[in-house]
């Protein structure tokens, strides 16, 4: 489920129609941040860089390379990543909402003179699906993608876009988890969060 702000792109067909849809490139930019604000909350390692030329450095300040990025990858990294993500697609067929938005000068704080612009919008409670997976099964990895994934729908996505999340499918990591306290944060993450609010 999104609100407003969720980052999405529309994607032309064929027969001239249209579709959004959230890059995966996005939603694992949101986990990734995700990650890093719970990473050192829970024992993990963090480098704290966004900057791609930045991140070599770091790790080679802290001594290796840290727990987000052994996870998430990053630019430049000779390993692949062992998370990987789909884009996100419309269960259902969603209609955008259109706002008008004033651009701010940054030097004076105050409104631009003739900036308004239109933004569009997915409007609250589209529900979208996809696929994360890990070839990796290391319970530290799983650890961090599950509290990770915890934190996003606490968090924002995007500028200011509220996101609720569930997983739905799955056995294989239960598997996994099953004789861990992970176990319990898994059940929670497959029921929706704000679901029963009024």
């Amino acid at each position: 489920m999104l609100g407003p702000d969720i980052q999405f792109v529309k994607r032309i067909n064929y027969d001239g129609s249209s579709e959004i849809y959230i890059p995966a490139s996005s939603f694992k930019g949101a986990l990734r941040s995700s990650a890093s604000r719970i990473s050192e909350s829970y024992g993990f390692r963090s480098c704290g860089e966004v900057r791609p030329e930045r991140i070599r450095e770091k790790h080679e300040k802290i001594g290796g390379l840290c727990d987000i990025c052994k996870l998430f990858g990053y630019p430049g990294s000779a390993l692949p990543s062992p998370l990987i993500l789909s884009d996100l697609l419309p269960v259902n067929h969603v209609e955008t909402i259109a706002l008008t938005r004033v651009k701010i000068d940054d030097r004076s704080m105050r409104a631009a003179e003739g900036a308004l612009f239109l933004i569009e919008h997915v409007p609250p409670g589209c529900e979208f699906a996809g696929i994360v997976e890990l070839t990796s099964t290391s319970k530290e990895k799983i650890a961090l993608l599950l509290l990770s994934l915890a934190e996003l729908r606490l968090g924002r996505m995007g500028r200011g876009g509220l996101i609720d999340l569930r997983i739905e499918d799955a056995s294989e990591l239960e598997a996994v988890v099953k004789d861990t306290l992970w176990l319990n944060l898994l059940n929670e993450l497959r029921r929706w969060l704000w679901s029963d609010l009024p």
